[in-house]
């Protein structure tokens, strides 16, 4: 089994609370993980996993410095703060894998991803190899380079849909802080499809939190335009990460 799961920020952290962890939050993910993992050695199979997850308190306040409407700022400092920011949290949340013995190592995006226009250049072979080896690529949000002089904030929701269609794993799954995407009546829409698309997208606005990198519009949009099955679920809720790494009905589907 080959699953890529995208733990969003507001998850792990408290986004009004600047570099906060929600400690029991973590420790309960990392502890599903680990059961997912023995779960599959069990029927003598293995989890192959690539695990995203967001900026939380530690990008998204550091990144609002430097970002005004997609105009960047001072970025000969900018680009190093956040870069140190989401360097900080992604070893917290690595750190916090390792104490169940689960194999996570660090992806720094900005190291080696870029867009030109809207198109991403993410070259996954270092990636691929790691899974070839048993471990488990953690990525993060983070700044990255755009086109010629530009800049660019490579989100989370950016990376789930993009190795979801270019390594095409069995479960695209993306853990957020609501139990799908909801209708006006907070009513969970089961499926989204080209069928429903245009109805579903009246129903998305701004996170209600400042959110620098698109909230559910773009997790939703990011999914659909590259025609990835993803699940969009509720990963504050216990259990939830581990029945949606074992291919349970959860959340919202897309395809």
């Amino acid at each position: 089994m080959f699953g890529i799961l995208k733990l969003g920020g507001s998850i792990l952290c408290n986004k009004d609370i600047p570099y906060s962890i929600n400690w029991d939050n973590l420790n309960r993910i990392s502890m599903e993980i680990k059961q997912s993992i023995e779960e599959y050695s069990k029927k003598n199979e293995k989890l192959n996993l690539i695990i995203i997850h967001g900026g939380g308190s530690f990008g998204h306040p550091v990144a609002k410095k430097y970002i005004n409407k997609n105009e960047f700022k001072n970025m000969n400092i900018g680009f190093w703060d956040i870069q140190k920011s989401m360097r900080k949290f992604n070893n917290i949340v690595i750190d916090a894998l390792h104490e169940y013995d689960i194999p996570a190592v660090s992806i720094q995006p900005s190291s080696f991803v870029a867009f030109k226009g809207e198109d991403i250049y993410f070259d996954t072979y270092v990636i691929e190899g790691m899974l070839k080896r048993g471990l488990i690529p953690v990525i993060h949000g983070d700044i990255t380079l755009s086109n010629e002089m530009d800049y660019k904030i490579f989100s989370g929701d950016h990376a789930l849909p993009y190795l979801s269609k270019k390594l095409k794993p069995d479960l695209s799954l993306h853990a957020s802080d609501v139990d799908g995407v909801l209708d006006f009546d907070n009513r969970v829409i089961k499926h989204i499809t080209s069928e429903n698309i245009n109805e579903v997208l009246k129903y998305l606005s701004p996170s209600n939190k400042e959110d620098v990198t698109g909230g559910m519009y773009l997790k939703v949009m990011e999914a659909y335009k590259l025609g990835v099955k993803t699940i969009i679920f509720n990963g504050n809720k216990k259990g939830n990460i581990y029945k949606g790494l074992m291919g349970k009905e959860i959340g919202t589907k897309i395809n």
